[in-house]
């Protein structure tokens, strides 16, 4: 029986962990925090923060495990790369991980192969231009974020310094605002060509920057999704990027799309259930593929069997929870709760109270149901 290391115990890995039990694997897991879900669900798990590389090398070196296995959060994949030495299959170099990851790297490489991206400016220009976006090199879930509107210089030098305060790193980047409907493009790739790929829209209810709301897209733009996998040709190409994901989060207005971030981790928030209960597609265990040396499997049929809404309950201020009260009758897919019965529920992003998977039967129904998540009228929960 082979002896796997997945370095990740947030809620969202957890497929990850199951996919690998059932191909036979021996799932050892590793984090900090042991009062995460897989630190309690999980057989073999060992508390170490994996922030600390030296220590998760020794950990990897004396236990001799056969394969490595990031999970769904940028430092899992970071320090993966980082103790790899290539050793273990399917993980990018670090140079490869840090010119994707970080945003001011990632929008150089990008330019340079001519992906469609939001410019870069600097302080000066950005007074310039109707609208920008001030943000951390290395933030997530809109942690330092600010937009602004025909900036002047104080409020520019204000967001810089709040985004600055917010990143580990210290740096910032400003971009040009774009605006339009997010989606994400998650495209695993096996034998140098795109063997599935899914377009999923994207939307933020409660926090402008933190995704809490999603559905798989049917009858996507053609003329975008052929020029998006392209895109990922060239990256791949420029990179010398190993086979597996690569998920890329997008803007689209019209018959034009910005790309805003790609990595080559598992999405957070349980998204590869989404795509597997939409479509049959094993998200997870073609996640894994590369990284126990094998390649991802094509994907037999687009359709969709199942028209499913993914949505994170989150709170603008901050609330306690009592319950969740739905204004109209709903069929629950799935829900994982992440608080219970009378806690407190932070500000987003830092709150979560559970993640539900509605399931609807037509598209016009789920159409009212989605329209009624983005509207706040589909539950209470206080």
């Amino acid at each position: 029986m082979k002896r796997t290391l997945l370095v990740d115990i947030n809620r969202a890995a957890v497929p990850i962990y199951h996919a690998l039990q059932d191909m036979g694997h021996e799932v050892w897991v590793v984090g900090g925090k042991p009062t995460e879900t897989l630190a309690k669900l999980a057989s073999n798990y060992v508390q170490l923060d994996y922030s600390d590389v030296e220590r998760l090398a020794t950990f990897v070196d004396e236990k001799g495990f056969d394969y490595l296995v990031p999970g769904c959060t940028d430092l899992s994949y970071k320090v993966c790369a980082e103790i790899n030495h290539d050793r273990f299959p399917g993980i990018d170099t670090p140079a490869n991980t840090s010119a994707i990851n970080i945003k001011s790297a990632f929008r150089e490489v990008a330019s340079d192969i001519g992906l469609p991206v939001p410019h870069v400016l600097s302080l000066e220009q950005a007074s310039e231009v109707e609208a920008v976006i001030v943000k951390p090199v290395d933030s997530f879930s809109g942690r330092g974020m600010t937009v602004l509107y025909r900036a002047t210089p104080s409020e520019l030098s204000k967001a810089f310094n709040d985004a600055r305060k917010t990143s580990k790193t210290g740096e910032v980047i400003i971009e040009e605002y774009i605006t339009g409907q997010l989606f994400s493009h998650s495209a695993f790739i096996g034998d140098g060509d795109v063997v599935a790929d899914f377009i999923v829209q994207e939307d933020c209810t409660i926090n402008p920057f933190t995704v809490d709301t999603s559905r798989v897209v049917d009858g996507f733009s053609q003329e975008i999704l052929k020029s998006i996998r392209k895109d990922i040709h060239r990256l791949m190409s420029s990179l010398a990027l190993s086979t597996g994901l690569v998920h890329t989060q997008f803007i689209a207005r019209g018959n034009r799309y910005w790309i805003i971030e790609m990595t080559r981790r598992c999405p957070g928030d349980i998204y590869s259930l989404l795509i597997e209960f939409s479509t049959g597609y094993p998200y997870a265990a073609n996640y894994v593929a590369p990284f126990v040396g094998e390649v991802p499997h094509p994907q037999r049929d687009s359709n969709l069997i199942e028209r499913i809404t993914r949505h994170t309950v989150t709170s603008k201020a901050g609330t306690p929870l009592w319950g969740f009260q739905f204004s109209v009758p709903v069929d629950i897919q799935l829900f994982v709760p992440l608080a219970t019965s009378g806690d407190y529920i932070d500000p987003s992003p830092d709150g979560r109270a559970g993640i539900f998977f509605f399931r609807s039967s037509s598209f016009d129904e789920q159409k009212r149901l989605y329209q009624d998540i983005l509207d706040g009228n589909l539950y209470s929960v206080s």
